[in-house]
């Protein structure tokens, strides 16, 4: 009679398992539309990536060639995302960052449209980010040695004048009011933007050469500095550097960039974000850079801030030439600075700060001897962790 009950009971309690389980699941079907002018697209090589907000799980699921992805996943809040670069190049994706799934859809699948938005590579990429600090000579936390390495990816020569280049709002990866309340067609910039001088062919940069631009342009292992952790930037080609900002340092023979816009009085000294930058490189299309940040039409306050009268630069998101966004630890990557045309997932140095190690561009293959890196638009899988480049 005892052995009856319990198995009565041991079945009741597998049946509402079974019965709770299938509540807390939901179905959802992703249908990709592919963007204006390409009718057609091998929707069939492409993957669709649901990700768990709180959880981190992520379920992956290839395409029908007619663009349809159909998910079972537990309920929940999701990211939605999908990357895909063509062999001409192009890169085709988009994201939803907020998909709710809860029980009370039940067993109705949710359908979802997921718009494909096209990119594609440029000449010049970020090849390098030293943001993350050291160990100084006294075990104290050290960032003043940052630097940035930039790189021309094509068989053309360029040209560096007049470029801009900027940490883009907000410096830390919280969640973006921007992303969150604007359509992003204007990425803004937190406080400072530099711009490389020149009149349009005073600095060349030739295929498969590099320029590096550092924080602080001094040799941070030697002389007064004495950081074995460090790097010597003493013999770097630019600074960023100006005359308003102290308690930074630049050796005879670096180059300062031009310090166009600086819309926080309060900021003494320029640094990268020792967690999580942003960093961006953007043209600013033929416009003066006085006449464009003097516009007061260029310029926004942070969505829904409490101080509405601290403006930010910002630029059409088209004249962006290559981005990398960076956050602290895999928790965070769902915390997206900039469009996801723009930069897909962000990196992360597992180390964590002051580790001494750099981000750096995967090699790719290269032609007629000339090394090409790895660029999709996906810092995720473009990067890698290194020591400092300008270390070895």
């Amino acid at each position: 009679m005892k052995t009856t009950y319990y198995l009565l009971i041991a079945f009741l309690l597998f049946f509402a398992s079974c019965s709770e389980d299938e509540q807390s699941s939901c179905q959802v079907n992703i249908q990709l539309l592919p963007p204006d002018g390409y009718p057609t697209l091998p929707f069939e090589e492409m993957t669709v990536v649901l990700t768990n907000q709180s959880q981190g799980g992520t379920y992956k699921f290839r395409c029908s060639s007619t663009g349809f992805a159909d998910f079972h996943v537990e309920c929940g809040y999701y990211t939605v995302s999908v990357h895909y670069q063509a062999t001409s190049g192009f890169i085709f994706s988009g994201r939803i960052e907020s998909l709710v799934l809860l029980p009370e859809q039940g067993n109705t699948p949710k359908s979802v449209e997921l718009q494909l938005s096209r990119s594609e590579t440029n000449a010049i990429v970020i090849k390098e980010i030293y943001y993350g600090g050291c160990i100084g000579k006294m075990g104290e936390e050290y960032q003043a040695d940052q630097y940035v390495t930039l790189y021309n990816n094509s068989s053309e020569t360029v040209y560096l004048d007049k470029l801009c280049v900027a940490v883009v709002d907000p410096a830390n990866a919280i969640e973006s009011p921007w992303m969150k309340y604007t359509d992003m067609s204007r990425i803004p910039i937190n406080d400072l933007t530099w711009q490389f001088p020149g009149t349009g062919n005073d600095y060349p940069l030739a295929p498969g050469k590099e320029t590096t631009i550092a924080t602080n342009a001094v040799n941070h292992t030697g002389g007064e500095y004495q950081h074995a952790n460090s790097v010597d930037l003493s013999k770097v080609d630019w600074g960023f550097w100006d005359v308003s900002l102290s308690g930074q340092n630049i050796e005879p023979g670096v180059t300062p960039l031009k310090l166009i816009a600086k819309l926080n009085p309060n900021t003494s000294k320029y640094f990268l974000p020792i967690w999580e930058p942003t960093f961006m490189i953007f043209s600013l299309q033929g416009i003066s850079a006085e006449d464009y940040v003097s516009d007061l039409n260029n310029r926004e306050p942070r969505p829904q801030a409490t101080n509405q009268s601290k403006l930010y630069l910002t630029v059409p998101q088209e004249w962006a030439i290559d981005c990398v966004e960076c956050v602290r630890s895999a928790e965070m990557i769902t915390l997206k600075r900039v469009p996801d045309n723009l930069n897909h997932t962000p990196f992360y140095i597992s180390e964590g700060a002051y580790c001494g190690k750099s981000i750096v561009r995967k090699k790719s293959l290269g032609t007629d001897g000339q090394v090409i890196y790895q660029d999709t638009n996906n810092a995720f899988d473009d990067f890698e962790v290194s020591a400092p480049l300008l270390k070895k």
